[in-house]
């Protein structure tokens, strides 16, 4: 007689593997589309539009709905996280020589003095109140300031005459990164027995780390090499191999940080706008991490 309950297991996850799929290449065609049109413009009006979507859907997370000065927070930090991815491609641009090495620690300092001068006009609602205040200011940090790494990717050395930037590096990141979350959810559903973090993340396993997250990632960072390897001059094979495989050690590590999110405020995902991902948080948690971690190796030690 058929176990049921292992058949429908195994028809719900090739059901997510199927919508994740289907969501992916909708990402990618867009990714694509702006490389084929070489208009880092594209790019950073896409990262800036993910860095505002994840900033909104963190305050769903928080479970502060009921807070009273909630919504005019929520507001006011999307507003201030748009208008901060903004400016930050504006002036990396090379469209304004304001020094664009201030404007992180200003919008910090702004997001901040904001929040106070919000949190005045309305009564305090105990530990909410507080959680409402400090969940802001991480969410800004986490979300947008993270984010902005990727913008920095895409205008390093950019000629805004020939319009070329680092679209190429950004298309490795996200190779990597994604390779990386592909191999360890395909070996880890195949093969994975032994849990990894179980009181975190418990489908993780370290079978599918090991052989899926740590062996896709350097496949896909020296297959992205081999293709476009003039459009990447800051690389070498020998880089290409030891950065591949920390970045997938870190996409990990990023994966890991929401999911210790999510699993404190005992939610399964983030959002629902991405079928078989979840939210915006879901797609780029990993990248979060990844992006800073990939600017300080082509700004310092390429």
């Amino acid at each position: 007689m058929p176990d049921h309950s292992k058949i429908g297991a195994k028809n719900n996850r090739s059901n997510v593997f199927r919508s994740r799929s289907i969501s992916t290449i909708v990402l990618w065609a867009l990714i694509v589309s702006a490389v084929y049109f070489d208009r880092p413009i594209i790019f950073s009006s896409i990262i800036i539009l993910i860095g505002s979507l994840g900033i909104y859907e963190f305050f769903g997370l928080l479970g502060l709905r009921g807070t009273p000065a909630f919504k005019n927070i929520r507001i006011s930090t999307l507003f201030l996280s748009f208008l901060y991815l903004s400016l930050m491609a504006y002036f990396l641009s090379g469209r304004c020589n304001v020094g664009v090495i201030y404007i992180d620690s200003a919008f910090v300092a702004l997001v901040v003095i904001v929040l106070t001068v919000l949190l005045l006009f309305y009564p305090i609602d105990g530990t909410n109140t507080k959680d409402l205040f400090f969940g802001s200011l991480f969410g800004f940090i986490y979300v947008p300031l993270l984010i902005s790494f990727l913008l920095r990717i895409l205008y390093l050395n950019y000629d805004s005459s020939e319009g070329q930037g680092g679209e190429y590096y950004i298309i490795f990141l996200l190779v990597v990164t994604k390779f990386s979350d592909m191999g360890a959810y395909l070996i880890g559903t195949l093969i994975g027995k032994h849990k990894m973090i179980p009181h975190i993340s418990p489908g993780k396993t370290w079978e599918g780390f090991i052989f899926g997250c740590l062996t896709f990632a350097v496949g896909g960072g020296c297959l992205m090499f081999y293709l476009f390897k003039d459009e990447m001059l800051l690389f070498e094979w020998q880089s290409v191999v030891i950065l591949s495989f920390c970045l997938a050690f870190i996409a990990a590590l990023g994966d890991l940080a929401e999911s210790v999110l999510k699993r404190s405020l005992a939610v399964k995902d983030s959002g629902n706008i991405l079928p078989g991902i979840g939210g915006v948080l879901d797609l780029v948690d990993s990248v979060l991490f990844t992006a800073p971690v990939l600017f300080i190796y082509l700004t310092y030690l390429s």
